[in-house]
């Protein structure tokens, strides 16, 4: 008889861990929390595959956790490079931004698995190469479009 458990801790407990196993050269795979990445990475839903990234190769456009204040943690796509500093957007975030440095970066995502596949795709195949490019230029109609995925494809979810 199988059983699953399901334990939660807060955060920047989990991710203060993460950040240990990466700098060992581990990756992490972890269950996406929040609605911020909508509409591909979904809450409770999906999870995502994290490695460390060198300060130098962090690239425009990546999939970031980045401690963006202390213990507050977010999952975001780099919009804009400035030097050291990184301006980072959800793409399920119509206007709000965060900003952090190269060094409060834990990780890049590499794979996802979306819909409770068991199979994980990398940030690098087609489609999400293809869904990240159209979706970063989309940002002047966003809203409509999350407006109109939250009003026909999560009916009753919140």
């Amino acid at each position: 008889m199988e059983h699953n458990h399901t334990i939660s801790v807060p955060n920047h407990v989990l991710i203060s861990e993460m950040a240990r196993v990466l700098k060992r050269g581990q990756s992490a795979t972890f269950r996406v929390k929040g609605r911020s990445m909508r509409i591909w990475l979904e809450d409770e839903r999906d999870l995502v595959t994290i490695k460390a990234v060198e300060v130098a190769d962090i690239r425009l456009y990546d999939l970031v956790l980045a401690e963006i204040e202390p213990q507050h943690y977010v999952l975001h796509r780099i919009i804009r490079i400035d030097g050291d500093q990184l301006t980072l957007k959800g793409d399920g975030n119509v206007a709000q931004i965060e900003h952090c440095c190269k060094q409060d970066v834990v990780g890049r995502v590499t794979h996802f698995y979306r819909k409770g596949r068991t199979t994980p795709e990398s940030v690098e195949s087609w489609r999400w190469r293809l869904y990240s490019f159209v979706w970063i230029r989309l940002a002047p109609i966003r809203r409509y479009l999350l407006g109109i995925y939250r009003r026909t494809l999560l009916r009753g979810k919140p």
